[in-house]
């Protein structure tokens, strides 16, 4: 029972009950020809499947726990109970809705500054002061390894060849290969 698999795709499903059990591929139209490229089917061990159970029961349970709570309380308790969860709520909201801002304006400044905007999670502050001193730090020290980088991989040895002291001009250069053919 460990190894078990269950296999399943969306497309099946919609496909199935779309033509009320039919066979999919004739219930897309076609005669036996497939036009579009099936995907292929998401396999889930049990072990996903019962974490997936116990999630779900978990949050089940605590939902329950949250009504018998409410309901043993009485009307003053329940309406202080329901105004500091509404005040959690809003804070969670507001919270959200300002980090969305600063990571906005962090992408903003990190435009600004020539910066790649993968490094917005990393650079976002607590406030736009915050992450501009962040974007500095980092710019500095970003362009130096960027430079230290382009340095390495430039640097070589010079090719070696003539000195230029016995360099051969172009009719010297035609006379040796037409020599060389006679």
């Amino acid at each position: 029972m460990d190894t078990e698999k269950n296999t399943a795709t969306e497309t099946d499903v919609k496909d199935a009950a779309a033509s009320g059990g039919k066979d999919p591929a004739a219930a897309a139209g076609g005669a036996g020809k497939e036009t579009k490229r099936e995907p292929e089917a998401k396999t889930y061990d049990q072990a996903y499947i019962d974490q997936l159970l116990a999630d779900q029961k978990a949050a089940t349970d605590a939902a329950v726990a949250e009504a018998l709570k409410v309901a043993k309380m009485d009307e003053d308790s329940k309406a202080s109970y329901e105004q500091e969860k509404a005040a959690k709520e809003l804070a969670d909201r507001e919270a959200k809705i300002a980090a969305r801002e600063r990571k906005a304006d962090a992408l903003d400044i990190l435009a600004k500054n020539d910066v790649p905007s993968e490094f917005v999670d990393i650079l976002v502050g607590d406030t736009t002061e915050k992450t501009k001193a962040n974007v500095a730090a980092f710019k500095g020290k970003f362009d130096a390894a960027v430079q230290a980088q382009v340095e390495k991989r430039l640097a070589g040895t010079t090719p070696k060849g003539s000195s230029g002291a016995g360099t051969v001009s172009e009719e010297e250069a035609m006379a040796a290969e037409i020599d060389k053919y006679l």
